[in-house]
């Protein structure tokens, strides 16, 4: 991410976070990559924005699927490891701070924005909303996974769930394999109000329970995702 306070550093980070990320265990894999595929609609011919897109997992979907795809993180690193990966004329890579105005995207010449686990990094949703509501065609739809806002309460032992609070998080096992994050927690109505005070409607907002699949490659998240909540996954529409 950019070298701002509120943002961690990717570009220090990518090798162990990709490393982290890919991991067939990962959370990432077994939960959050699955549910949000499960709620795209045909991409075939269709502009695609991938939001922050780190690994490029969602960018290289969406080119297998046939989009058009304009794929945007705030780390020149995995913006030039995502370049060195694919090739593809229907591919434009855009190193830019999401929480300012997308000037590089003309209005309503978006069909769908992939948003994935990267709105906990912002403290203020509201103007990027806003934005991606200018980019987005009529009948558009915007992905969202972010952190669960109870998940957090839970995991990291704060003191009070109602608090808006920007936090260190260590990521990974093992010293040489553990990343330092920040982010922001905050309560469900707080992550809510943005969404319900846009112009956006609201498809969707789901808390999916653990599938079979993951039962039988990790007994041990499926039973912790069976109690207690995973991430927030959001469907919006124009």
């Amino acid at each position: 991410m950019t070298g701002s306070p509120e943002l961690t550093n990717y570009d220090s980070i990518v090798e162990k976070y990709v490393a982290h990320t890919e991991r067939p265990s990962s959370w990432n894999n077994l939960y959050e990559r699955p549910y949000m595929l499960s709620k795209l609609r045909s991409l075939k011919n269709k502009d695609v924005l991938d939001l922050g897109c780190g690994t490029g997992f969602y960018t290289k979907y969406a080119l297998e699927m046939g989009a058009q795809v304009t794929a945007v993180d705030a780390s020149k690193v995995m913006i030039d490891r995502l370049a060195s990966l694919i090739n593809s004329p229907k591919l434009k890579l855009v190193c830019a701070d999401i929480t300012k105005p997308l000037t590089f995207i003309e209005p309503e010449s978006i069909d769908c924005v992939i948003c994935s686990l990267v709105l906990h990094y912002i403290e203020d949703w509201s103007p990027l909303i806003s934005e991606l509501y200018r980019t987005m065609r009529k009948d558009g739809e915007l992905i969202i996974s972010t952190h669960h806002p109870f998940m957090d309460y839970l995991s990291l032992d704060k003191s009070s769930y109602f608090e808006k609070k920007l936090i260190e998080d260590t990521w990974g096992r093992g010293s040489e394999n553990q990343i330092t994050v920040h982010y922001y927690t905050r309560s469900l109505a707080d992550l809510l109000k943005p969404i319900i005070e846009s112009k956006f409607n609201i498809v969707s907002i789901d808390e999916p329970l653990p599938t079979q699949d993951i039962k039988q490659i990790s007994p041990r998240i499926y039973e912790r995702l069976s109690e207690k909540p995973g991430f927030l996954f959001i469907v919006l529409r124009r």
